[in-house]
């Protein structure tokens, strides 16, 4: 990051390459759509470059970049969006095409009820079972308390078991 503060380009180069999957992740699974979340990551290196000569290295720079990932993102929350956890034709399954078609349709099922969670629910949902982190990550990168962050959860599980009823049975 210094030396990209300094206008070092083959050192944003490298920040790209070694930061790019997990931005592009977030961005990806919040906005269900590949070339928004490109678009979404671009940005965000950009920011990342125009902002590198303040950068500073008390915040770990994963932590620096999910934020700006996660603003770009809820910047955009007014358009409808699905939200995929895995490509459909990464579904695994046996070679018996009954139960890959099952699959497929859980999976169809799982987007479109997390795409219908209001944006907050959906980007905790993201943050927290998809990526993984804390619940006190997901909550600072939220921008709100960690007990509303366990309450987004909970009612994004709930909402969703609601939804994925038949599913679920």
């Amino acid at each position: 990051m210094a030396r990209a503060a300094v206008g070092d380009r083959d050192a944003l180069g490298i920040l790209v390459r070694r930061h790019q999957s997990g931005v592009y992740s977030i961005a990806r699974r919040y906005l269900g759509d590949g070339s928004e979340a490109e678009d979404v990551a671009q940005e965000a290196f950009l920011r990342l470059w125009e902002a590198a000569a303040r950068y500073r290295p008390e915040k770990p720079l994963p932590a620096y970049l999910r934020t700006i990932t996660v603003n770009l993102c809820l910047d955009r929350r007014r358009r409808p969006a699905l939200v995929p956890i895995a490509d459909p034709g990464a579904i695994q399954g046996t070679s018996d095409s009954e139960a890959g078609l099952l699959a497929a349709e859980r999976q169809e099922a799982l987007q479109k009820a997390l795409a219908d969670l209001p944006p907050a629910q959906r980007m905790a949902v993201v943050l927290f079972h998809l990526e993984g982190l804390p619940v006190a990550e997901t909550a600072r990168l939220l921008d709100v308390g960690v007990k509303a962050a366990e309450s987004l959860l909970s009612r994004a599980r709930r909402s969703l078991r609601e939804k994925l009823a038949d599913l679920l049975d």
